[in-house]
C-alpha cells in the first residue's frame, strides 16, 4: 500500500498541518485556534498514515493527568480517530490503535474513549466494553442572585489569558476521581465552552454552566481551592432554577442532597479493567 506511519511529529510543521486537514474533514473540527493560541498538547499522540504527505488514517492517544481516589495517576483517551473513505476496511485505525496503545503502555491505569453511535460495533470487535457513567444532581432551595460574576469572552486575549492562569493553577475538581489537562480545557474554552465561562472575584473561581429551561448544567469549576456550591450557587442562580446537574463528583462541593443517576448517552468505552465503576467524567475531560 506505500503507506508510512509517522508518530510523535508536532515539530513537522507540513506533517502537523496535514493532520488538521484530516481532522477538518473527518470530524468538522478546525485546530487553527487551538494551535494559534499556543496551547496545543504534545501529550496529544498521533499516530498516522501517510500517503504521499497526506494524511489517510490516524488515531491520537491522549496521556492526560488523573486523580482516583485522591491518588494521582494517569490515564488514556482515544480520541481523533478516523480514516479517509478511500482506504476503509483495510484495518488501519485498528493497526494504529494497537501501535498507540502498546507505545502508552506501563504509562497509564486505563484506557477509555468516548465512541460516536456508527463506531460502537468496531470498538466492540477491539475488545473494548461499555462503561455506564454517573450524573450527580439536585434541586435547589431559592436563593436571591447575588451581583459580582463576570462572563468571560475568549475572543479579548486578557479573558483568555485569565481563563489559562485559571487552568494551570487548578485543583483536581473531585478526590474521587479527575480526569484534567490545561490544554485541553483551552480547547473546551475555545470551542465547547466559549459562552459558558463566568468568573467570580469574590471566590476566585471559574465556573463553566449554562441554563436550559429550568435546568442548570455546571461542566466545571476552576480554582486553587474549589469553594461550596453553597457559595457558588447565589452567583448563578435563578427563580426557574428546579435542578442542577454536574458534570463531575461533587464531593468538593459540601453540596447537601446530592443525588445521583446512571447515564449511558456519552457511548463511553474502556479496555480492559478500568480503575473506576461508573464514574462522573468531567466534561472538560473529554477530546
Amino acid at each position: 500500500m506505500e503507506l508510512e506511519l509517522k508518530t510523535c511529529y508536532w515539530d513537522n510543521a507540513k506533517a502537523r498541518d496535514a493532520f488538521k486537514v484530516f481532522i477538518l474533514e473527518i470530524h468538522g473540527l478546525d485546530f487553527t485556534e487551538w494551535e494559534s493560541h499556543g496551547y496545543w498538547d504534545s501529550a496529544y499522540t498521533p499516530f498516522s498514515f501517510f500517503k504521499d504527505g497526506q494524511v489517510v488514517s490516524s488515531v491520537c492517544i491522549y496521556l492526560l493527568d488523573a486523580v482516583i481516589a485522591d491518588r494521582q495517576t494517569k490515564l488514556v483517551q482515544i480520541s481523533g480517530v478516523g480514516t479517509h473513505k478511500d482506504w476503509r476496511r483495510q484495518g488501519l485505525s485498528r493497526e494504529l490503535t494497537d501501535q498507540g496503545l502498546n507505545w502508552a503502555r506501563g504509562q497509564h491505569e486505563g484506557v477509555f474513549l468516548f465512541a460516536d453511535v456508527e463506531a460502537i460495533p468496531y470498538y466492540e470487535r477491539c475488545g473494548f466494553s461499555p462503561l455506564h457513567e454517573t450524573l450527580e444532581y439536585c434541586h435547589p432551595e431559592p436563593v436571591p442572585n447575588r451581583p459580582g460574576m463576570i462572563q468571560l469572552d475568549p475572543s479579548n486575549q486578557e479573558n483568555l489569558d485569565n481563563i489559562y492562569r485559571y487552568a494551570q493553577n487548578r485543583t483536581p475538581i473531585s478526590h474521587k476521581f479527575s480526569v484534567f489537562s490545561s490544554q485541553l480545557l483551552m480547547f473546551h474554552a475555545l470551542y465547547t465552552m466559549r459562552n459558558k465561562m463566568y468568573e467570580i472575584p469574590d471566590l476566585a473561581c471559574l465556573v463553566f454552566f449554562d441554563r436550559e429551561g429550568d435546568v442548570v448544567n455546571v461542566y466545571d469549576i476552576l480554582g486553587r481551592t474549589i469553594p461550596s456550591f453553597e457559595k457558588i450557587y447565589p452567583y448563578l442562580s435563578a427563580e426557574t432554577d428546579r435542578r442542577i446537574n454536574f458534570h463531575f463528583h461533587t464531593d468538593k462541593l459540601e453540596t447537601k442532597g446530592i443525588q445521583t443517576e446512571i447515564i449511558t448517552g456519552n457511548n463511553t468505552f474502556v479496555k480492559e479493567s478500568f480503575p473506576v465503576s461508573t464514574p462522573a467524567f468531567p466534561f472538560t475531560s473529554r477530546a
